[in-house]
């Protein structure tokens, strides 16, 4: 199973811990250069392995991502395309911080520790 960290290029994953604790918008621009220059197949495969997941359709939704959207991604729709891109920064996002375990790293409010993530 190709996970997102293997798709994209090294200098992106590392900067990806530090964009989480001060977000740029330098790093957006990185993160959606790095899906185009990223091999079509390998992307391809890891997004595929992200809606194998048990609840991958609900963590999509959660993220804002339309039933329709979701559907023309599981179905291998140009991720490259300009109206797919900001839903597969939204997905890319996801995977890099789950594979990076960088949601251990962010600081959870009290307030909100009864909501469910």
């Amino acid at each position: 199973m190709l996970k997102m960290i293997d798709v994209l290029d090294q200098r992106l994953v590392q900067n990806f811990t530090q964009a989480l604790q001060s977000p740029t918008p330098q790093f957006e621009e990185q993160l959606g250069q790095g899906i185009l220059n990223a091999s079509d197949l390998e992307l391809n495969h890891a997004v595929t392995a992200f809606f194998n997941e048990v609840n991958a359709i609900e963590a999509a939704q959660a993220l804002d991502i339309s039933a329709d959207r979701i559907q023309a991604l599981q179905l291998g729709a140009s991720f490259k395309d300009e109206q797919y891109l900001a839903d597969l920064k939204k997905i890319v996002t996801l995977c890099l911080a789950l594979e990076t375990d960088a949601l251990e790293q962010v600081e959870v409010f009290d307030s909100l520790q009864d909501y469910p993530m």
